[in-house]
């Protein structure tokens, strides 16, 4: 079971991401289960939390009633070279 944490939309189990980067978040386990005004649309982007509370954020690719799949927005990697 996923920790809940108020700083984000929804939680994810960071070992569910697939190959596309979409994982299956569940409204009703999430953070924001008990607020009636979060509606996530396919185009929105939300934010993410693991039981780590390593956040991240994502686009709704696709929301099926309590079910929504989120495609996460990898953080940019930073390179140098010398």
């Amino acid at each position: 079971m996923v920790t809940v944490s108020r700083s984000a939309d929804l939680s994810y189990d960071p070992n569910e991401i697939g190959p596309d980067c979409v994982v299956e978040c569940w409204i009703s386990h999430g953070p924001r289960a008990d607020d009636p005004t979060f509606d996530p649309q396919p185009g929105q982007i939300v934010s993410l939390i693991d039981d780590d509370d390593e956040p991240l954020r994502g686009r709704v690719f696709r929301r099926d009633g309590n079910i929504v799949s989120v495609q996460v927005i990898l953080p940019a990697v930073v390179s140098q070279t010398a």
